[in-house]
């Protein structure tokens, strides 16, 4: 990884975010460009003139590199304006990086809620990593483990080697969970025409196992576990299963010719319930 571009807006969920992603670059030896946004609509609707508004976002970014450079001797870092609606911008700014870091107060807004959050439209619209941390996310909790969410297609394999790989970086355990499960009127209707869905626990067990072993294979010294865990809602486990990790990490189809407002449920529903830095991986 070269390079990370994190989204900075001058509140305290950029701040979380700003902190993340230089933890990150100084751990990965990557360069880090520091993002803000001039969204044309809200000047217009604030009426503050547009070049007094850029001289202190100027003098914020500044500000915020130079204290990421203290807090992180080793640290290169930009920074850049640009102008444009929030998510396109973001989501352009993405496809020049490896990685891009960004805020979220867990879609606490009205809008962000109906809207969709900005962290999932931006993933689908790139083919990079995109990480959302939590305006709460606490940099010095003790923390430990990297927990990948597999789904039942082929869209966790490329997720599932970023985890891998920030697992060994980290010399920390990696987490497979499958959460699997049918909503609790559809499984009492399997019960009572005998079906059950203990083999189908079974089998997503089985292929994780296998998953395991295959990782196993290709990194001796990584600490991985796998679990299929049943729910009738697999985001809620997810989303109980990140509460003490240090990062989540799920997969997604970049879904680019789509455009930029289809959502996967599934990642959409844990980002609007974070619990830690949660990292969104296109399958590419």
């Amino acid at each position: 990884m070269n390079s990370i571009v994190v989204g900075i807006d001058g509140t305290e969920r950029g701040q979380r975010a700003l902190e993340w992603a230089a933890r990150s670059a100084e751990r990965e030896g990557a360069g880090l460009t520091l993002l803000a946004i001039i969204d044309e609509s809200a000047v217009q609707a604030y009426g503050t003139p547009a070049e007094d508004l850029r001289s202190s976002i100027e003098q914020m970014l500044e500000a915020e590199r130079a204290r990421m450079i203290e807090r992180h001797p080793g640290l290169e870092a930009s920074t850049a304006i640009v102008t444009g609606k929030i998510v396109e911008c973001l989501a352009d700014a993405a496809q020049k990086h490896d990685m891009i870091v960004m805020g979220s107060h867990h879609g606490a807004s009205v809008g962000e809620t109906i809207g969709g959050a900005k962290g999932l439209r931006v993933s689908i619209s790139t083919d990079v990593p995109t990480v959302v941390v939590p305006s709460d996310w606490d940099p010095d909790a003790e923390r430990t483990g990297i927990v990948v969410g597999i789904g039942p297609d082929d869209s966790s394999d490329d997720a599932v080697q970023f985890g891998a790989r920030v697992a060994l970086l980290l010399d920390e355990p990696l987490r497979l969970v499958s959460a699997w499960g049918l909503p609790p009127m559809l499984s009492r209707s399997a019960e009572a025409m005998g079906g059950g869905l203990r083999p189908v626990g079974a089998q997503f067990q089985r292929n994780l196992d296998a998953l395991v072993e295959r990782l196993k294979e290709q990194h001796p010294s990584l600490q991985v576990t796998g679990e299929a865990i049943e729910g009738s809602a697999p985001s809620r486990v997810l989303v109980d299963c990140s509460k003490e990790c240090r990062t989540l990490v799920l997969g997604t189809h970049s879904r680019k010719a789509l455009g930029r407002a289809v959502f996967g449920s599934v990642t959409h529903s844990v980002l609007l319930n974070l619990q830690t830095p949660t990292v969104v991986v296109p399958k590419r």
